[in-house]
């Protein structure tokens, strides 16, 4: 499952503030972030990376002040 779930975002965070993130943090995403009030989607190129991105950001990185979460996106359905 290569789609990630970003939670615990302030309110003002933008697109281009995850994408800066990432880029930082050289994790590879495709796509756009989809960016609603307080958490977001991405989609990684892969099941390695987003592994990687899971365990370089999750509960690590401060974003708006906020630490932020990362981890698998699951659909609606298998909640």
């Amino acid at each position: 499952m290569n789609k990630l779930y970003i939670g615990n975002l302030g309110e003002s965070v933008s697109p281009l503030d995850l994408e800066s993130l990432f880029k930082e943090s050289k994790i590879p995403f495709s796509g756009q972030f989809l960016v609603k009030t307080g958490y977001a989607f991405v989609d990684c190129p892969d099941e390695n990376w987003a592994m990687k991105a899971i365990e370089a950001l999750s509960g690590k990185v401060e974003l708006h002040g906020k630490l932020i979460e990362v981890e698998h996106s699951v659909p609606k359905r298998q909640r």
